[in-house]
């Protein structure tokens, strides 16, 4: 988040906007507005990293998860069960993009006015 604000800081409409004197208070707020957008997106992205980081965790401590769940399954050739674990995860990231998507609704003003007909 802080290499994208600084990112946006050093753009084109940053300089512009402080060639017209605009107060730093107003360009940190667009700079952090533009900023957000590409965290918002990678987030459900890194739901499937935290899965993977959480096999690994729960296999080495045996913690009780779907991690561990899914390596208990592999290693008994439990199709079924590996099924309905992957099931759920992609259920999960499904719901975390669409959870993703109305959040742009609200976040960016690009997409209000994309929905409502007008011109972008």
């Amino acid at each position: 988040m802080r290499n994208m604000i600084i990112y946006e800081l050093e753009s084109d409409y940053a300089h512009y906007l402080e060639a017209l004197g605009a107060p730093q208070r107003l360009i940190r707020k667009y700079a952090f507005k533009n900023a957000l957008l590409p965290q918002i997106t990678g987030s459900p992205l890194s739901l499937g990293a935290v899965i993977a980081g959480a096999l690994v965790t729960e296999i080495v401590f045996s913690y009780p998860g779907l991690g561990y769940q899914i390596y208990r399954a592999i290693t008994n050739e439990d199709y079924f069960v590996i099924q309905g674990v992957f099931l759920f995860i992609i259920v999960g990231v499904l719901v975390a993009n669409f959870v993703v998507d109305i959040v742009y609704i609200v976040v960016d003003p690009r997409t209000r006015i994309g929905m409502q007909g007008g011109q972008a």
